[in-house]
């Protein structure tokens, strides 16, 4: 049995979320030291944000009409939480059921995979990584890595790919109704395995699952390298800073 669509599915998950973390936390901190106001440096990060923003709460109000879930307040202006969170928009629905908000909290990961699915594959050229063949993969992404410059309007589409993969990931919020559906999808398999159906399943559904997942962590590895190609950068530039001017971010 093939694991290699969970496993690389996890590890691409979790690797584009520190990667999203870290680079957001450069951006911010090469905002603060260049305004030295931090309503400004929230207000221009938003901005930077702002498609990515504005498909991120898009997608929670959609869902929530097509469920059918009153919509009671909706906005895209950033604002810090009494944790001390940067909050870049959010869309506050009514309370239903635990399916529904899960499948609304879930909405701007789903369609943000699309989007930058599209973008990666028709945009940027990164089509070779939709080959099965990993060896030959490798080349072929080399290949593209290094025309990616050359494609029509590549400023554009990059920047796009960026804002739409950094604001897909669930907040904390959208995920508040994750532990229950955990729970009873545990509790479902457990039933399955206990009544014999577990090897009909692993023969039958987990294939079609685990290629699934195999092809998400594609779109996944497409918003990591994106993330890094800007993180180099910005790390630079933040290190220009702190020389230039002597000064030292200090985390509290």
């Amino acid at each position: 049995m093939k694991f290699d669509g969970f496993i690389f599915f996890s590890l691409s998950l979790l690797v584009l979320i520190f990667a999203q973390r870290l680079l957001q936390r450069e951006i911010q901190i090469i905002l603060l030291f260049l305004t030295r106001k931090p309503n400004l440096a929230i207000g221009i990060f938003s901005i930077l944000l702002l498609p990515g923003v504005f498909i991120h709460e898009i997608s929670h109000l959609l869902m929530a009409i097509i469920l059918r879930v009153p919509v009671k307040k909706i906005s895209l202006l950033p604002e810090v939480t009494k944790q001390g969170k940067i909050r870049l928009g959010f869309v506050q629905t009514a309370k239903s059921d635990v399916i529904r908000d899960s499948l609304i909290g879930l909405a701007p990961f789903i369609i943000g995979l699309f989007l930058v699915a599209y973008i990666g594959a028709q945009k940027l050229g990164f089509t070779a990584l939709t080959d099965i063949n990993y060896e030959a993969n490798l080349s072929a992404f080399v290949i593209s890595l290094k025309n990616l410059p050359q494609m029509t309007d590549f400023g554009l589409w990059f920047y796009l790919a960026f804002a739409i993969s950094t604001t897909m990931i669930p907040s904390e919020a959208d995920r508040q109704s994750w532990k229950i559906i955990i729970l009873v999808i545990s509790i479902i398999l457990v039933v399955v395995i206990i009544s014999g159906l577990g090897g009909w399943m692993l023969d039958s559904i987990y294939p079609v699952i685990n290629n699934w997942l195999l092809s998400i962590s594609f779109v996944l590895v497409v918003s990591v390298l994106v993330h890094l190609l800007i993180f180099l950068p910005s790390w630079i530039l933040r290190l220009v800073i702190f020389r230039m001017t002597g000064l030292r971010y200090v985390r509290n």
